[in-house]
């Protein structure tokens, strides 16, 4: 069911629109505020639509647009009975979605002006969505590279003295306890590479590289070395 808001003070005129809107969409969810301070009281992102007048006892509408500019809202249609080229650009700055004359006509077009009105303000935010998203993505992959740089070269720090420690006892004939340093070497970078895999591991399965920033990561990378280094 559709959830309407309308922001007005003349209750004849409130009686007119809830009629028009009812016969032309069928049962709705209407909600009446005769004052802005009642409006701005309100939860304004259960609404589909507020219908805002401009003129009301205790503010004005571009006023109300401006103290929910920082709050969640469904999309605003401010209806004036001035035909004031700079009120319907002031109104349109501020966050209306629409803006109308009051006229003999509007009752009966208030239906169509509500749909569309909607259907632009949803078409609006999926465009918008999808554009974040698509940010998103780019960061998440600009930071999975570097994420990938930093684990490679983790990877390489270690396996230089594993693979210099082999070719020694492959070419050389060493003591055993020159030997057993050496295997010991290899073991404990092959235990640093398995804590740095395992870490890595960790923050892929938890999606956390996605939303830390690289440096973090790379901190985070040292500090599993230094961990196992003192262990």
């Amino acid at each position: 069911m559709m959830r309407i808001l309308l922001i007005e003070d003349d209750r004849d005129q409130a009686f007119l629109a809830q009629a028009a809107l009812e016969e032309g969409l069928g049962e709705i969810d209407f909600t009446l505020a005769e004052t802005g301070g009642e409006a701005l009281n309100l939860d304004l992102a259960v609404f589909d639509a507020i219908i805002l007048d401009f003129n009301l006892p205790d503010m004005t509408g571009l006023e109300i647009l401006r103290r929910i500019s920082q709050r969640p809202h469904g999309p605003v249609i401010m209806v004036t009975g001035e035909e004031v080229i700079e009120i319907a650009v002031d109104a349109l700055k501020e966050g209306a979605e629409d803006f109308v004359i009051k006229s003999y006509e509007l009752q009966q077009l208030l239906p169509r002006i509500v749909e569309r009105t909607i259907a632009s303000f949803q078409q609006r935010r999926m465009v918008e969505d999808m554009a974040i998203r698509e940010r998103e993505k780019k960061v998440q992959i600009e930071t999975l590279k570097r994420v990938m740089m930093t684990l490679a070269h983790h990877l390489n720090n270690a396996i230089m003295p594993v693979t210099f420690s082999a070719e020694l006892c492959e070419r050389s004939n060493y003591a055993p306890d020159t030997t057993r340093r050496l295997v010991d070497t290899c073991i404990k970078e092959t235990h640093r590479i398995s804590a740095i895999l395992e870490r890595f591991e960790e923050y892929v399965e938890s999606e956390e590289f996605k939303y830390t920033d690289y440096l973090d990561l790379k901190n985070a990378m040292f500090d599993v070395e230094h961990d196992h280094a003192e262990s």
